[in-house]
């Protein structure tokens, strides 16, 4: 008994602590003489400390086993008040003194510490992925709300001028196309987080560009930015959730407009986007002359919150890489630079497979 690992105490049918190993002082913190002939109550917290003769009691008469054979994890009381969380046995054996009960006490500290570990784990995951969610929700729906409030104020300016023609016709359209844009893009989002199957159709990669490059012009207009399209000629069809490349794109395409904007176009205003073929993989690019990839945050750039820019969350482009991702392909991004070594802009090239 005193080679055993887990403490081991046996007491008689009245309650009284008849052995106590070595294991079992180096848990509670008792000797063996201070154990010896005390009840058993000693070890346990209330109520079950003084309620514990009525569970012997209880056996003897009725046999009803609620503890014994029966393993459990529980609390008990070391000698200085400490509770300390044990896995206990107890087992019935028939002695020379008569009937007595052996318990094999565990010492389950490390093992309750390790799941209170893992749980809160699981809670900050749960948390971060909340965070994560909340981000790319407001990150996905600030565009076509903005939209929304733009055509929403033009279309308020034309009734209150009586108008009722094609311009109000037009706005009306656009009301609808970006509110279908936004349920578009939180489905997109719970489809990321969740992990539900993307909707792979084949589709054209030139047609997917060419609709995001007019959307994009709205938004570079304004800023006097002009974007160029090259798509390039005879380009395999691709098996891909269209909707989902073009929210790449979009991302692209807004990163590269608020590139410019921010050091005021100084390096050109011209956007330039391509498609092309190598193989059986099609590649998309879109290069911006704005300040360039900073180098500080270059490895980071595709990690969820991380942004040089001033009220970005910093989702885009981790959403952005993981779309492409499941998709088979592959997005980089790296600094252009002009003859003098000098950073004129940004390129961001994506891959996917035909």
């Amino acid at each position: 008994m005193d080679s055993a690992l887990d403490g081991i105490v046996v007491a008689d049918e009245r309650g009284t602590i008849r052995s106590f190993n070595l294991a079992a002082q180096r848990l509670f913190g008792y000797s063996e003489a201070e154990a010896l002939g005390q009840p058993i109550g000693l070890l346990m917290p209330e109520p079950h400390r003084s309620q514990h003769p009525r569970y012997i009691k209880r056996y003897l008469e009725t046999g009803d086993r609620r503890i014994i054979g029966v393993g459990r994890e529980l609390e008990a009381r070391r000698r200085d008040g400490e509770l300390v969380p044990i896995y206990l046995v107890v087992n019935e054996f028939d002695s020379p003194a008569g009937r007595c009960f052996a318990a094999v006490l565990h010492d389950a500290s490390a093992e309750v510490e390790a799941r209170e570990l893992r749980d809160r784990l699981v809670r900050a995951e749960r948390l971060g992925a909340m965070a994560e969610m909340t981000a790319a929700v407001a990150h996905e729906m600030n565009q076509p709300l903005s939209a929304l409030a733009v055509y929403a104020q033009v279309a308020q300016e034309l009734v209150e001028a009586g108008s009722t023609g094609p311009k109000l016709v037009s706005a009306l359209e656009n009301i609808i196309q970006q509110t279908r844009r936004a349920g578009l893009a939180v489905e997109r989002v719970r489809r990321l987080f969740q992990g539900v199957e993307l909707s792979f159709e084949t589709a054209d990669v030139n047609t997917l560009v060419s609709e995001m490059v007019e959307l994009a012009r709205t938004d570079a207009f304004p800023q006097g930015v002009m974007i160029e399209f090259s798509p390039g000629a005879d380009l395999p069809t691709l098996r891909c959730d269209p909707v989902q490349i073009q929210q790449v794109l979009r991302n692209l395409f807004c990163n590269a407009i608020e590139a410019m904007a921010e050091i005021e176009c100084r390096n050109g205003r011209t956007i330039r986007v391509a498609t092309w073929a190598d193989g059986g993989t099609v590649h998309v690019a879109v290069q911006d002359g704005g300040k360039g990839i900073d180098a500080q945050t270059a490895d980071d750039i595709f990690e969820p919150f991380q942004s040089s820019k001033k009220d970005s969350l910093g989702i885009g482009l981790a959403i952005s890489r993981t779309i492409v991702l499941n998709h088979g392909g592959s997005l980089q991004g790296e600094n252009v630079v002009d003859n003098d070594g000098q950073t004129i802009g940004a390129n961001f090239a994506f891959t996917l497979p035909a």
